[in-house]
């Protein structure tokens, strides 16, 4: 069975530190397509702050949360049981996802043609919520610039192709919530239910409430918990299109804690919505496609709220501090 490999990116803003790097990258996202990778950099007080944040927001009244319910531009708060993963590769997904959470996209450039997503974000009125966002994220960008760079490296391509297509980037940042699982809670039911990423990199920070999951080559699904100092990185969809199979979007899914909660922040690093994803070494299969285009057709599969006159079946909640039962999206 195999394990989640352990990286170290102290060093990888020399080249020589860069090509080493890389190497671990490539072996650990072909087997797998998660690792452990210290050395980052993000200060733990930036982390921590935005995990305080976060547990700040998801205590406010339903009420509160519900007035920056998300909109068409994906932005602002996703109640529990509004979000099904029917757009999954890995298995059908027959219940929503008993998770809530809050989403923050970045702004769009001056100039940039209009996007579906493009908008502004839905902020709570919370004193420190968008500072400490902001400081996560400004540690964060270049973290996930760097994991590219590397990313290009251990592919054997240019750096600076890959580079392009995130001028800009397309970051997303959600702070997830994971109730306790209902002792009558059915089969079927999970805080994610198995999936794959649609992007290309995701860094997670999480409590250590446990819960994370991942599916080997093999088929076994392993825990992948937290480890101190170290961020959780995996490759999305996007990776083995450019990799021509070789690195792999490994499925994953969250099982909600018996008792407790679950916190985790997930930053999205994928790029721009008009790049043209392709294989890098110029083979014809799969036909390139717009990531923006993909982005709407997951989205649109996968949340109630862009479904016109859709419902889901509301889940049980929970039973966290100022959470009320889920309304359908």
């Amino acid at each position: 069975m195999a394990a989640i490999p352990h990286l170290d990116m102290a060093g990888a803003a020399s080249p020589a530190g860069l090509r080493r790097f890389a190497a671990g990258m490539a072996a650990a996202y072909r087997d797998v397509g998660f690792a452990y990778v210290a050395g980052h950099g993000i200060p733990e007080g930036v982390v921590g702050a935005l995990f305080d944040a976060s547990r700040r927001f998801h205590a406010q009244p339903r009420a509160a949360k519900d007035a920056i319910a998300i909109d068409r531009h994906h932005r602002g708060y996703i109640a529990s049981g509004t979000a099904t993963d029917r757009a999954s590769s890995v298995e059908a997904a027959t219940r929503p996802n008993l998770s809530e959470s809050f989403i923050k996209l970045t702004d769009p450039p001056p100039g940039r043609d209009a996007w579906p997503l493009d908008g502004p974000n839905r902020w709570p009125d919370l004193p420190g919520f968008r500072e400490a966002v902001a400081a996560f994220e400004a540690a964060a960008e270049p973290v996930a610039r760097r994991l590219v760079q590397a990313m290009a490296v251990g592919l054997g391509a240019d750096p600076a192709r890959l580079l392009a297509l995130f001028d800009p980037p397309t970051a997303w940042l959600r702070l997830l919530r994971y109730p306790p699982r209902p002792a009558d809670a059915p089969a079927g039911q999970y805080g994610s239910a198995p999936h794959t990423d649609f992007g290309c990199l995701t860094l997670l920070a999480q409590d250590d409430a446990g819960g994370l999951e991942v599916r080997t080559a093999d088929g076994a699904w392993i825990a992948a918990p937290p480890v101190e100092g170290a961020l959780l990185v995996n490759t999305g969809d996007l990776v083995p299109v450019w990799s021509g199979g070789r690195w792999r979007s490994t499925p994953h899914r969250v099982v909600n804690p018996r008792a407790g909660e679950r916190y985790s922040i997930a930053y999205f690093y994928d790029p721009g919505p008009d790049a043209v994803i392709a294989p890098l070494d110029g083979a014809a299969d799969p036909a390139p496609f717009r990531f923006g285009d993909r982005v709407m057709a997951q989205l649109d599969a996968t949340y109630a709220y862009r479904q016109t006159g859709a419902a889901e079946t509301p889940v049980p909640s929970g039973t966290g501090p100022g959470q009320a039962p889920a309304s359908p999206g």
